[in-house]
C-alpha cells in the first residue's frame, strides 16, 4: 500500500513538471508570436528557428505529458 503511494506522488510529480514546462513553452510561444506579428521581425531567421523549434518541443512535451498522466490513471485504478 504504501508503495503504491510512493509510485503515486511521483507520477502526479512527473505530471505536474510536465505541466510547469508545458505552461512555460507556451508562455514563449505567445511571445514569440507577438514579435512574428511585427513586419521586420517576419523574416528575423532565428526568432523563426526558435519557433520552430518550440513548436516542435512542444509537441513532445504534449505527448510526454499525455502518457505521464495516463499512467497515474493507470496508478489511481489499482
Amino acid at each position: 500500500r504504501k508503495e503504491q503511494q510512493k509510485k503515486i506522488r511521483k507520477a502526479q510529480r512527473a505530471v505536474e513538471d510536465s505541466e510547469k514546462k508545458i505552461a512555460k513553452m507556451e508562455e514563449r510561444k505567445a511571445e514569440l508570436d507577438e514579435l512574428l506579428m511585427v513586419a521586420e521581425n517576419a523574416s528575423n531567421m532565428e526568432l523563426v528557428t526558435e519557433y520552430t523549434d518550440l513548436q516542435r518541443y512542444l509537441d513532445r512535451e504534449n505527448e510526454q505529458w499525455l502518457e505521464l498522466s495516463e499512467a497515474l490513471e493507470k496508478l489511481l485504478d489499482e
